[in-house]
């Protein structure tokens, strides 16, 4: 029974020390050699199945994918407006850096680097916008914040694959200005485009009356055109009957005409001029008295 004890201890402790001679770093991690915990100059080591000595030497994985960090933090804008912004901030550790970052921060280089970093880059936008700027300008300002929060952490072995603006939330004061600022707005742009149906109206208003005088004085110029067209055509016709009845008038037409419509008396006077008018009604009344 002590032998079979003994075997037992002996495979056990082989056991152990067999399981502690090999250590695995994951996929898409670096592994950090550690010899009785102080961090061995130069020893990163690449994902897979690695031998250690048991007891002495310990491998910490360092994840080199992508992670995501989610933060609130404040800052004042450039016309000195609070500003409580929720961000969301993508990165991953560099694996030639990765031995750096333990080394000097070990795991919590999140706390220690990306956080304060991050506050940092924040603020340092913010004071170069207006609060409104920094609505209306979102994209442009969260592309100013990574590109600063990138070039800050970069050079310490971590990179920012992605940053976004989740929220940006302001103190109620700026937010109660900004809404009676929309509705001032509002209410402007509605009186101007009251303004402007209102001369629009007036303009359609006047074109209709110039049109309707410019209509009743072509209507008058037709009517008088008219008429004297038919003045001078009636004139026209009266000149060509005329014109016709002197070429038809001869002597013979006129000794003709006079003698229709004699009516079988003499005349009683005779002569031009004062001096020399005769008048024949003596005599032809002594004569018809002596008949």
């Amino acid at each position: 029974m002590k032998k079979i004890v003994v075997i037992g201890v002996l495979v056990a402790v082989l056991a152990v020390l067999l399981v502690n001679c090999f250590a695995v770093v994951p996929v898409g991690s670096t592994g950090i050699l550690l010899t009785l915990g102080r961090v061995q100059e130069g020893s990163t080591i690449s994902e897979g199945l690695h031998l250690k000595l048991p007891f002495i030497q310990k491998i910490v994985s360092m994840d080199n994918r992508v992670r995501k960090l989610e933060m609130t933090t404040e800052a004042f804008s450039k016309d000195i407006q609070t500003i409580t912004a929720r961000l969301a901030v993508n990165y991953r550790l560099r694996p030639e850096r990765s031995f750096s970052v333990y080394r000097t921060y070990r795991m919590d280089f999140e706390q220690d680097i990306i956080v304060p970093a991050t506050h940092e880059a924040l603020k340092s936008v913010c004071a170069q916008f207006t609060a409104e700027e920094l609505i209306s300008k979102r994209a442009e300002s969260s592309d100013m914040m990574r590109d600063e929060l990138d070039s800050k952490l970069r050079d310490m072995g971590i990179e920012i694959t992605d940053f976004n603006i989740i929220d940006f939330d302001f103190s109620e004061e700026y937010i109660n200005a900004v809404e009676a600022k929309q509705v001032a707005e509002q209410i402007k742009k509605k009186a101007a485009i009251e303004n402007e149906t209102a001369i629009a109206q007036a303009e359609r208003e006047k074109q209709v009356a110039i049109k309707k005088a410019e209509a009743d004085a072509e209507k008058l110029r037709i009517e008088a055109e008219a008429r004297a067209n038919a003045v001078k055509l009636a004139a026209e016709a009266e000149a060509f009957r005329l014109e016709a009845i002197g070429r038809n008038l001869t002597d013979a037409t006129i000794r003709n005409t006079i003698a229709e419509r004699w009516d079988g008396k003499l005349p009683t006077v005779m002569g031009s001029g004062a001096a020399g008018i005769l008048d024949f009604s003596d005599l032809i009344d002594g004569k018809d008295d002596q008949q």
